[in-house]
């Protein structure tokens, strides 16, 4: 998984800190190796000093004093056996050749010795290097990356809240606000998006208000046609007014559910659903009469399952189409494996079939002015929303759109056993 934008400053955080955590230490021994270098040759010239000057055995006065004016004091008789016991080199310092003086090194520290008679003293410098300005800005430096971190953090915790309010917006609320009191880019882009939130839900208020004023209006016509037509007294007449309301009516309800699905609205309830059952779907959604013959079916009583009345709008426009560009005005149904396959006779598409998904797209060489329309786009539109996907293909004059995946086989046998 990709890491988010707050991993990735803790982590950089954490490899800073860790990086000058690092430096400092080596930094810090550095020093105080250098230090004792230094110390452990000034402490040899002075052993230098007092071993060639002060050699008289009898003259270890005048060394100890040397040592004081120079910052030294003796150690305690209780440090001096620690030091002696830490110190390997004891009996080859009984021994040395020097009479007087030398040098004691335990770990960091360093001694200066006199002996006389037998008797070992030890001199440290009172004087000690001072490391406490290297431990404050190393303190400042910690305390500095920390502070960065926290203002960062601080400044990018509000993109997390921003994050959730944008899914919320792409999953359709609407009612949300996402205003932040921050002057940075991050508030400019907040206030931003919050009013194209707000721009957004009123043409959205606007297109819900514009189409349903519409579909009332043109409902109260259809309303009333219904109406006179019932009070028609030829039966024929009468059965094709009224079909021919029902099929407004029908057109109205499919406008709506067109404009859903163009605002990513559509809510899909799945079914079980048989052939047969959507077949006759489509022919009234087409006002087909029962004996005509323009449409060929011969496919087993196969099931689906997905939405019934958006699928029925895929397969009534798909053949809507195929009648409409067909010279001898039939269309074929069919099942091919797990798809449903429409066909009809005709010229090969002249452009790729992804061109006929736009909306209101009309070739150039159709002598009668007419393109596809929306039927094509409206195909495309629910097909992508119930997770299908439509093919086209072309051989020996006949034109084959199938609708990939979509027949649930695997249904009839249970369907069958729940009949028997």
């Amino acid at each position: 998984m990709p890491l988010s934008i707050f991993s990735k400053i803790v982590s950089l955080f954490i490899v800073s800190l860790a990086s000058f955590g690092a430096f400092s230490y080596y930094f810090i021994r550095s020093q105080i190796d250098h230090e004792n270098f230094q110390t452990q040759i000034r402490h040899q010239q002075f052993v230098t000093t007092i071993n060639q000057v002060l050699a008289d055995k009898h003259n270890r006065y005048s060394a100890e004093v040397y040592l004081h004016e120079l910052g030294f004091k003796e150690i305690s008789a209780e440090e001096l056996k620690e030091v002696l016991a830490l110190q390997k080199n004891k009996n080859e310092i009984e021994r040395s050749e020097n009479p007087l003086a030398s040098i004691i090194k335990v770990g960091n520290k360093i001694f200066i010795s006199l002996k006389s008679n037998g008797d070992i003293v030890l001199f440290k410098e009172i004087q000690k290097t001072s490391y406490h300005n290297y431990y404050f800005a190393i303190f400042i430096g910690g305390f500095l990356i920390v502070m960065i971190f926290v203002f960062m953090i601080r400044g990018f915790i509000p993109i997390n809240e921003l994050r959730k309010k944008v899914h919320l917006f792409s999953k359709g609320e609407m009612d949300i606000e996402c205003k932040i009191d921050q002057q940075d880019e991050i508030g400019d882009l907040a206030a931003a998006f919050d009013s194209a939130i707000k721009k957004i839900k009123g043409l959205n208020e606007s297109r819900i208000l514009f189409l349903r004023a519409i579909m009332h209006e043109l409902r109260t016509p259809i309303t009333k046609g219904i109406i006179v037509a019932e009070m028609v007294d030829n039966p024929l007449q009468k059965e094709r007014l009224l079909r021919t309301f029902q099929r407004l009516n029908a057109l109205i309800e499919q406008f709506a559910r067109i404009e859903q699905l163009s605002s990513k609205n559509y809510k899909i309830a799945k079914d079980m659903f048989m052939m047969d059952q959507l077949l006759e779907r489509v022919e009234n959604m087409l006002l087909l009469e029962h004996n005509n013959t323009s449409i060929h079916a011969d496919v087993p009583n196969c099931a689906f399952h997905t939405d019934f009345d958006l699928f029925a709008l895929v397969l009534k426009n798909l053949l809507d189409n195929a009648l409409k560009y067909s010279p001898n005005k039939q269309a074929h149904v069919k099942i091919t494996g797990k798809d449903l396959v429409v066909s009809n006779q005709g010229q090969p598409m002249r452009a790729d079939l992804t061109h006929y998904f736009k909306p209101y797209f009309q070739q150039e060489s159709q002598s009668d002015g007419h393109g596809f329309g929306l039927g094509m786009y409206i195909i495309k539109t629910a097909l992508d929303t119930l997770g299908f996907r439509l093919t086209y293909a072309h051989s020996e004059g006949v034109n084959f759109f199938s609708i990939e995946d979509c027949v649930l086989k695997e249904f009839k046998s249970i369907f069958s056993t729940k009949d028997s």
